[in-house]
C-alpha cells in the first residue's frame, strides 16, 4: 500500500524551496528551488537606506515552480499528497485590498515598493519602532515585553505605520495587511476575506505585540495614541490565531486542478522560517538551534512552569506557544551573518567589477568568465588563508553590527567597526576579524539566555553557512566555549515545514512524536580548541566593551 507524502515550502530571502517528503519517515523524494527573479536584480530595494522589497509575483511564480517541479520529478506523487505547510520570513507583511490581495498585484501598484512585501530586514521603519517602544514604555501595560522590552524596525506594526505615513493614497486603498507567512496558506486555501484568516501565532506573538496576556493585540486606544491612520488596518484584520499544528483550510479548487492534488489536501497554518527551521532540525527543551543564513536566528524552547512568568528583557521574541506548541519559544539573532561576509566579498570584487569587467585587452566573453571565476574563488581563499592565521592578540578587531545589533539588547543605529589595523593587515585578517566578531555576537546572546533562565545544554547548527563555512563553525565553537552539532539537513526549514505539514495530515498527534520519527539525520561535530581559549575570551572582553555605552549594553 502506498504511503501518504507531505509537501513542506521554505521561502526564505533570496529563494523559495520545497520539499516533498514521505509522511511516514520522512525521506525526501523530490526537491526544488526557485530564485526570486526582481529580488535577484535587487529591483525595489535600495541598500543605502536599508529599503529591501519583494515583489508578490515573485512568491506566486515561485509557488508554482516549486509545486510543479516537485511533482514532476515524482509521477503519480500527486494523488499521495495528503497536506502542504508553508514558512516564510518574517516580519515580512504587505497592504491588501478589502479581498486580501497585495497592492502591488494591482496594475496602479505594480512598481510602488511600498505596495510590496517588507522583507524582514528593511530597516525603514526605525522611527516608527522608536516610537512605539516609548509608547509600551509608558502604559499602563508594555505590550512589547514579549520582545524584549523593545519594539523593531523588523516588526509588522512599525512597518505599517511608515508604509501609511510615507502615501496619501495607501492610506486610500489600503484595507488590510498580511503577513506573507498569513498570504500564501490565504492564496493556497482561496482565503479572501483579512479579517477570516487563519493567521500564525508564532507571527501574531513574535512579532505584532499580540499576547493572551491582554486579550490578543493592544487596545484601540494605544493604537488611537500612536497614530490613527493604523485603525482601519487593525479592524480589518483577524484577531485570532493558531498554532502550526493547526490547518488554515483545504486547498482551493483551483489549486488541485493546476496541480492534480487531491481536493482535501489540507493546508497548514503559516510559519515563521527559522521557528520551522529550528523544528526541523529537532529542537527539544535544552537545545538551541542556531540557523545560520544571510542573518543569524537563535531559538531554544522551556516548559512555561520553569520560566515561572519571567521575561526575558533585550531578545527578539519569548511567546508561549511559539516554535512548538506548549511551549515558550525564544528567539534571538543577528541582523546580518551571512550579510557581513557578503559585504567584505562585495568590498573586494570593486576592482573586478568596475575595472577588469571593461577591460579592452580581452574579449567580452573572456572577460565575463574570468571576472565570474574570480569572484567565485574570493570566499574560498580567504578562508583558506583566514584558517592558517595564528590567533594574536594584536590582530585587528570588529564589530558585527552593518545592520544594526538586534540582540542581546537591540540598538539599530549601531553601525560596524574595524579597528587595529596596520599598514601590514591582510585581507584574510580583516575577514577573520568580522567572522570572528558574529561567533562573539552569539557568544553574547547565548550568555544573556543563559543568565535568565533559559537552558542551554546541546547547540545545533543549521543553514547555508553552517553546511557550507566548517571554518566559521568551528570558530563559533572555539567562541562559545560549546560543542556544536550541524545535521546534515540542507533544507531544515522545508523539514519544518514537512513536520508540520505530516501533523495536519493527521500522520501524527503532536509536532514531538513527528520529529522523532521525521528528523533523524546524521551530523558532524565540531568541538571547542581549549588551547584557544584565553586568548578569545580576552578579544571577547575587547568586543563587548565596544558596545558597552549607557544606550547600548551588551
Amino acid at each position: 500500500m502506498e504511503g501518504p507524502f507531505v509537501i513542506g515550502i521554505d521561502y526564505g530571502t533570496d529563494s523559495v524551496r520545497a520539499l516533498l517528503a514521505d509522511a511516514a519517515t520522512g525521506a525526501v523524494v523530490a526537491d526544488s528551488v526557485f530564485n526570486y527573479p526582481r529580488w535577484g536584480r535587487q529591483a525595489y530595494c535600495d541598500a543605502a537606506r536599508s529599503r529591501f522589497r519583494q515583489h508578490p509575483q515573485d512568491h506566486l511564480d515561485g509557488l508554482r515552480h516549486v509545486i510543479g517541479e516537485v511533482l514532476a520529478k515524482h509521477p503519480g506523487a500527486a494523488r499521495r499528497v495528503r497536506a502542504i505547510a508553508v514558512d516564510t520570513t518574517a516580519s515580512t507583511p504587505c497592504l491588501t485590498d478589502a479581498e486580501g490581495t497585495p497592492l502591488a498585484l494591482l496594475p496602479d501598484y505594480a512598481d510602488d515598493p511600498d505596495a510590496m512585501f517588507v522583507l524582514w530586514k528593511d530597516h525603514t521603519a526605525q522611527g516608527e519602532a522608536e516610537q512605539i517602544t516609548d509608547l509600551c514604555a509608558r502604559s499602563a501595560v508594555n505590550y512589547a515585553c514579549h520582545s524584549g522590552n523593545h519594539y523593531s524596525s523588523e516588526c509588522f506594526w512599525a512597518k505599517a505605520l511608515h508604509l501609511l505615513r510615507g502615501s496619501e493614497r495607501l492610506r486610500r486603498d489600503a484595507y488590510a495587511v498580511v503577513e506573507l507567512c498569513d498570504w500564501i496558506p490565504a492564496v493556497l486555501t482561496g482565503a479572501r476575506n483579512p479579517s477570516r484568516l487563519r493567521t500564525s501565532h508564532c507571527a501574531a506573538g513574535s512579532k505584532q505585540m499580540w499576547s493572551d496576556r491582554w486579550g490578543g493585540f493592544p487596545p484601540e486606544e494605544f493604537f488611537e495614541a500612536l497614530d490613527p491612520i493604523l485603525l482601519p488596518l487593525l479592524r480589518h484584520i483577524s484577531k485570532e490565531n493558531y498554532t502550526c499544528d493547526h490547518a488554515a483550510g483545504r486547498i482551493a479548487p483551483e489549486w488541485a486542478a493546476e496541480f492534480g492534488l487531491p481536493s482535501d489536501t489540507v493546508i497548514g497554518v503559516g510559519n515563521i522560517d527559522a521557528h520551522a527551521g529550528a523544528v526541523g532540525a529537532g529542537i527539544a527543551c535544552g537545545t538551541v538551534v542556531l540557523n545560520l543564513g544571510t542573518s543569524a536566528c537563535y531559538m531554544a524552547l522551556m516548559p512555561p512552569e520553569r520560566m515561572e512568568g519571567r521575561l526575558v528583557e533585550g531578545i527578539f521574541g519569548q511567546v508561549d506557544g511559539s516554535i512548538v506548541p506548549g511551549m515558550v519559544g525564544f528567539e534571538a539573532g543577528l541582523s546580518a551573518f551571512g550579510d557581513v561576509y557578503a559585504w567584505f566579498k562585495n568590498l573586494l570584487s570593486f576592482p573586478l567589477k568596475e575595472i577588469l569587467a571593461h577591460t579592452e585587452l580581452l574579449d567580452e566573453q573572456t572577460r565575463k568568465r574570468l571576472v565570474g571565476e574570480c569572484c567565485d574563488r574570493i570566499m574560498a581563499e580567504l578562508t583558506t588563508a583566514a584558517e592558517r592565521l595564528p590567533l594574536r592578540e594584536d590582530l585587528p578587531l570588529a564589530t558585527d553590527w552593518l545592520n544594526g545589533r538586534r540582540n542581546p539588547y537591540p540598538a539599530p543605529e549601531l553601525t560596524g567597526t574595524l579597528t587595529g589595523l596596520r599598514l601590514s593587515t591582510s585581507a584574510p585578517e580583516i575577514y577573520y576579524a568580522f567572522a570572528e566578531a558574529t561567533a562573539f555576537a552569539t557568544r553574547a546572546i547565548l550568555d544573556h539566555l543563559e543568565a535568565n533562565g533559559v537552558g542551554i545544554d546541546r547547540l545545533t547548527g543549521i543553514g547555508g553557512i553552517a553546511q557550507k563555512s566548517p571554518f566559521v563553525m568551528q570558530l563559533l565553537a572555539d567562541v562559545t566555549g560549546r560543542e556544536i552539532s550541524v545535521i546534515d539537513c540542507k533544507q531544515a526549514c522545508a523539514m519544518g515545514s514537512v513536520v508540520f505539514a505530516a501533523v495536519v495530515a493527521g500522520c501524527y498527534v503532536s509536532v514531538e512524536e513527528a520529529q522523532r520519527r521525521l528528523c533523524n539525520f546524521p551530523a558532524t561535530l565540531y568541538r571547542p580548541d581549549p588551547e584557544r581559549r584565553g586568548l578569545l575570551m580576552r578579544r571577547y572582553q575587547r568586543y563587548k566593551a565596544l558596545g558597552n555605552t549607557p544606550d547600548n549594553r551588551n
